[in-house]
């Protein structure tokens, strides 16, 4: 068990709009029941299981995501659900739960995790987090950003391209000595040529007070909301002030705005496969088969080469043509390729049928 200052934060405030339409805003990606009844934040917050207790887990997600989200962790405390009332994005849900942290235990150690992808095993992970929660006892002023090796030129993750070993008995850490957030192909492709880089898996840790004072550097408009945020927590107040003045945190991801900037940043490799679940190729590799050259998850019948086929749906479907990304639910049909862009799909389709979105 990590010691009583180490916390995890568990980020599900996204509306996974890149794996509709079998995500919704209603029903976001995280709390699809896909992967043998069990979803994937259910899956985040139970490879932490003898390692993080119940009470130290806190769950950041949308007000609109409420009831959901309490159904189905119920074993987690009321009072450790934060519910941001609108989306800013990774910096400022950072920032947030760093400042309720704070008014809990001013020494606080953030693990912060992403409640879409799969790290097995679990042992693997929780020994990299361990590591990381001892190595800023020793080095406060750090921010740990968990590695992956990379598999292949990727434009839709970060890449850390690792510098000078830091002195630490317990495990491997190298400084970041830059940090660049989806590069493009060509940049990716000479990080994989040039060696030595890496790829930034989302999750992260540091201490609590350390993230607030980068996000004051990197990101000054926030700190004067935050802290009126923190001195309104335990009071009355709480839900007004954050109402109020959460909607006016500036937009942008951890990544980007900080990331990109600090130079406090060092890496840490997880011992573990890493899977991203925010892509529909991605799912139907963890939960497809191959069928000939096509990827089929659910009942489908594909004639036609080189497609991913996710039928979510009792009716049969079947696929004729090629190199198409066909995703089918009980409500929609979406018919693309792998080069899709879902983000501005789904901002179209909302113009015209919100009521699918």
């Amino acid at each position: 068990m990590l010691k009583d200052n180490c916390y995890a934060v568990v980020m599900a405030g996204g509306a996974g709009t890149r794996l509709w339409p079998l995500s919704s805003r209603d029903v976001p990606k995280h709390f699809l029941k896909l992967f043998d009844g069990k979803s994937l934040i259910e899956l985040a917050v139970g490879k932490l299981r003898g390692h993080i207790p119940d009470d130290r887990i806190i769950i950041l997600t949308n007000v609109k995501y409420k009831a959901v989200t309490q159904q189905t962790l119920p074993q987690i405390p009321s009072e450790n659900f934060v519910y941001e009332p609108c989306l800013r994005d990774t910096a400022s849900a950072v920032g947030l739960a760093a400042t309720v942290l704070k008014t809990r235990c001013a020494a606080a150690t953030m693990i912060v995790l992403t409640a879409d992808q799969i790290i097995e095993p679990a042992d693997g992970f929780n020994t990299a987090i361990a590591n990381a929660a001892t190595f800023l006892e020793l080095h406060p002023d750090q921010l740990v950003a968990f590695g992956v090796e990379a598999a292949l030129p990727s434009t839709l993750v970060g890449w850390q391209k690792l510098g000078e070993p830091m002195d630490f008995p317990g495990c491997e850490v190298r400084r970041i000595a830059a940090f660049t957030e989806k590069p493009e192909l060509e940049i990716a492709q000479r990080y994989m040529d040039e060696g030595g880089y890496c790829w930034n898996s989302g999750q992260f840790a540091w201490k609590a007070e350390t993230i607030l004072t980068e996000l004051n550097t990197h990101l000054p408009e926030a700190t004067p909301l935050l802290t009126q945020i923190g001195q309104a927590w335990n009071t009355p107040a709480r839900e007004q002030v954050l109402g109020e003045l959460f909607p006016k945190m500036p937009k942008g991801s951890i990544d980007y705005k900080v990331m990109q900037k600090t130079s406090n940043a060092c890496s840490i490799l997880l011992p573990c496969s890493w899977e991203d679940m925010g892509t529909h190729a991605a799912l139907a590799e963890k939960l497809g088969e191959k069928r000939d050259s096509n990827l089929v998850m659910g009942k489908a019948v594909v004639p036609g080469t080189e497609n991913i086929v996710l039928a979510n749906t009792d009716q049969c479907v079947v696929v004729a043509s090629d190199n198409l990304m066909v995703v089918v639910t009980d409500s929609t049909v979406f018919v693309g390729d792998r080069n899709t862009d879902m983000k501005a799909v789904v901002e179209e389709v909302a113009k015209h049928a919100p009521e699918i979105v």
